[in-house]
């Protein structure tokens, strides 16, 4: 009787094991906070009653400070706002669709990276990312696809908002964005002319921690990408 229940017991717990890896199999790469699948769930939402061939900024928590509304107030197109803090190159690329392609935009605005090396993924896999992300707009028809190259940072400002992340290292990705971004027939755009200082960290006054610009940066990042966004 012994015996019987304990291969009833190992039968249990195959079982469970076979329903969890096809629970697995069917899930993305990667797994979202309350906080992100809600801002996740609230864009799909208000896409559903967003306006066709508009722009869209797509990115992480310097894409979702950025004012783009305020900013580009005399665009002609509406310039939608789709980042979300902490996001990274394959969290974007999993929400692409539904958080941004599916009000079919005339332009993408991409601005991804820095979390991924502060997680230490390597450079090989963020392209990988965002040419799948490039391929994708181009399924969709749009028709002007921006990359932005990431911006430098400054440590001394706050180590820890910084962590990992190096200027070398960024100007080395950037440098295979570019790459990228020629290859694909998509623009580049880097903001180290505008942000960067003359040692290449990210200017004091363009920033408020050393990672992320505060308003003064946000308009130096506008002015240059204004003329951009009409196609």
């Amino acid at each position: 009787m012994k015996k019987k229940y304990q291969l009833i017991l190992i039968a249990l717990v195959l079982v469970i094991c076979i329903f969890s890896f096809v629970g697995c199999a069917g899930k993305n790469s990667t797994e979202y906070d309350t906080v992100k699948l809600t801002k996740m769930n609230n864009y799909e939402l208000l896409n559903q009653s967003a306006e066709h061939n508009q722009v869209v900024f797509i990115g992480d928590s310097i894409v979702e400070l950025f004012p783009t509304y305020e900013l580009f107030a005399n665009q002609k197109k509406i310039v939608y706002n789709r980042g979300i803090s902490g996001d990274t190159s394959d969290k974007m690329l999993e929400r692409l669709e539904k958080n941004a392609l599916n009000i079919k935009p005339e332009v993408v605005c991409i601005l991804i990276g820095t979390n991924d090396i502060a997680r230490d993924i390597d450079h090989s896999i963020i392209i990988d990312n965002i040419s799948k992300s490039i391929d994708k707009c181009k399924e969709n028809g749009v028709k002007r696809i921006i990359i932005n190259g990431l911006l430098p940072v400054h440590k001394d400002i706050n180590k820890n908002m910084v962590g990992k992340r190096t200027n070398q290292e960024i100007k080395e990705l950037n440098q295979k964005l570019s790459s990228l971004a020629v290859s694909k027939n998509v623009l580049f755009v880097d903001f180290n002319n505008v942000i960067a200082d003359e040692d290449g960290n990210f200017d004091k006054e363009l920033t408020y921690d050393g990672l992320h610009p505060n308003a003064l940066g946000y308009v130096k990042m506008a002015e240059t990408l204004q003329s951009l966004l009409v196609v």
